[in-house]
């Protein structure tokens, strides 16, 4: 009996526990200062996690290509846009040689409570 007893707390336990070490924090937000969401939206189909150069494509017809690897499985998940602009001023000053006049938009997706690092395709 005493052992069913405990063995239901863990499991109980485990069930509140479990939604807080997979939700995203406020480390991960730190990947977004300076950026601005643009879109949310979700995956087309299945999602099956970023490995390098892997292409996305969302519902909004927004497609991105991945720049890391993490593995994940979803169906339709929600996806939230975000984007920085960064001029070529900056880029001159952080060292980058012969900048587009325009500079660049960098982009970044955060699915299932991961945040991805994504290069725009369309």
């Amino acid at each position: 009996m005493r052992r069913t007893t405990v063995l239901a707390a863990l499991c109980t336990l485990l069930l509140i526990a479990a939604p807080a070490a997979f939700a995203l924090d406020a480390d991960d937000l730190g990947d977004l200062l300076g950026y601005t969401i643009i879109a949310f939206t979700h995956v087309d189909g299945d999602f099956e996690g970023a490995e390098y150069g892997k292409v996305v494509q969302l519902e909004n017809r927004m497609v991105f290509e991945f720049h890391e690897y993490n593995y994940s499985y979803s169906y339709r998940p929600s996806v939230a846009v975000f984007a920085q602009h960064v001029s070529s001023a900056d880029m001159l000053s952080a060292g980058i040689k012969n900048p587009p006049s325009a500079g660049t938009t960098l982009y970044k997706l955060i699915i299932d409570d991961e945040v991805y690092d994504v290069g725009r395709m369309r």
